[in-house]
């Protein structure tokens, strides 16, 4: 319903840009041929930007940034079709770029209408949900805070239940059932803690003959990894402790993006990357190219490229030494393209194949990966998705060197930070930051 809602404002918007253009609705067969592929673009890129997620619902500006970055995408495939089949010139730039224009505003308006007949509805509904909570501890206190910090005031905390309540009186649990009638609760979140199931089999067996609707709340914080999911496999609800927030159709539109952003990359920059290539074969002996293998998407190990930025020298076996300021390794081509992030442009060549993104984490030397991975929590979990060219934790100065276990952890948490929240808008994001963290005195 909600991508429906999308269209037609997609529809509306090209109907007034041609309107506004020609001063009629009558179209040749090119412009409804262009709007019908517009529309069924849009229909598989608008979902898979993640914006219709639940969790979106009251978050109105986080919502129309992954809208916009979808419509942004709708364009760029838009423009680069008519490129590829030479008719850009059968159409009127004005009018696209009214539609272009509409298109944006109407999305951003239409986001501001459903959120404010959200706001409306939730106003002039009879009462909130009234909530009883029972359990304690840790668990039961985090959910309490967010019950309490809830800014649309959907949820009304009515009473707690249970023992263990830090600084809030709470009643035994044998009242519960007579309680939920005489205070005519609509909904009972259990949330105990995860060994304190004697309490968990009392409130159930409480509400036993109760049609009120019993949510429970597992006590997963200690086992927090990355996207706790709920799943189901033959009947059987599984949690996924260690999964994307990526859906398949998500994942397929990131892959696609990669692979036409390099290929088009790689024509826009080629006179670049030649004659960056004859400085490096100009610097000393050597390969153009360096090559290295590295951990990819599931710890497969890949071979990524670089310009060769160091003079040929024999490496210590397991170990990889990394550059240092006043390296006497490194050339004086290959110091201004470290410094530059140059070198890395090869690796294009790998996003192409499907080995890396243009946006993930960085790949790490497998040596690197070896040593760590035992030492920082969580350390293996950045390889859930491909690796990338440019990354979270680059445009926020996490770049180039870590000599220390405390420079790798904070590179860790953003990266893990980048999966658990990716959407289309964030890559972007960092994608347009980019060239502003390229000159970085972290990277030598």
């Amino acid at each position: 319903m909600k991508n429906l809602q999308t269209q037609l404002v997609i529809l509306l918007a090209f109907l007034l840009a041609f309107y506004t253009r020609f001063g009629s609705l009558q179209m040749g067969t090119d412009y409804v041929i262009v709007l019908l592929l517009g529309l069924l673009i849009a229909a598989v890129i608008m979902p898979a930007t993640g914006a219709f997620r639940p969790e979106f619902r009251w978050n109105v500006l986080r919502k129309t940034r992954r809208l916009l970055a979808g419509w942004a995408v709708v364009v760029t495939l838009l423009v680069t079709l008519a490129a590829l089949f030479k008719v850009t010139s059968d159409y009127s730039r004005i009018w696209f770029a009214w539609w272009v224009l509409f298109g944006g505003a109407g999305l951003f308006i239409n986001q501001l209408l459903e959120h404010g007949w959200q706001v409306h509805r939730k106003n002039s509904s009879r009462a909130a949900r009234r909530v009883v909570l029972v359990g304690g501890g840790n668990n039961g206190k985090r959910v309490e805070q967010r019950i309490l910090s809830d800014a649309h005031g959907e949820i009304e905390l009515v009473a707690r239940f249970g023992h263990d309540w830090p600084g809030a009186s709470a009643y035994p649990v044998e009242q519960l059932a007579e309680y939920v009638i005489d205070a005519h609760i609509n909904e009972v979140w259990v949330a105990v803690p995860w060994e304190d199931r004697g309490l968990l089999e009392s409130a159930l067996d409480a509400l036993n003959e109760s049609v009120v609707d019993v949510n429970v709340i597992p006590d997963l914080y200690q086992y927090r990894l990355l996207n706790q999911g709920i799943v189901e496999w033959d009947g059987l609800p599984v949690i996924n402790l260690s999964g994307t927030p990526m859906t398949g159709t998500e994942l397929r539109l990131k892959a696609f993006i990669d692979r036409l952003g390099s290929l088009l990359l790689l024509v826009l920059l080629s006179p670049l990357m030649l004659l960056l290539a004859l400085l490096v074969r100009l610097s000393g002996p050597g390969p153009v190219l360096f090559r290295q293998q590295r951990h990819g998407i599931g710890g497969e190990s890949i071979e990524i490229f670089k310009f060769r930025s160091m003079k040929e020298h024999q490496p210590t076996a397991g170990e990889v030494a990394q550059a240092t300021q006043d390296d006497q390794r490194v050339t004086f081509i290959g110091g201004i393209l470290r410094r530059s992030s140059l070198d890395e442009l090869p690796q294009l060549f790998n996003v192409l194949r499907g080995e890396m993104s243009l946006v993930g984490p960085r790949p790490h030397a497998i040596e690197h990966n070896e040593d760590f991975k035992s030492r920082i929590p969580r350390y293996m979990l950045r390889h859930k998705v491909r690796p990338g060219m440019t990354g979270w934790a680059q445009v926020n100065g996490f770049r180039g060197i870590t000599d220390t276990e405390e420079k790798m952890a904070l590179r860790i948490e953003h990266d893990l930070w980048y999966i658990q929240n990716w959407s289309l808008w964030l890559d972007l994001k960092i994608l347009l930051q980019t060239p502003l963290a390229m000159i970085h005195r972290n990277a030598f």
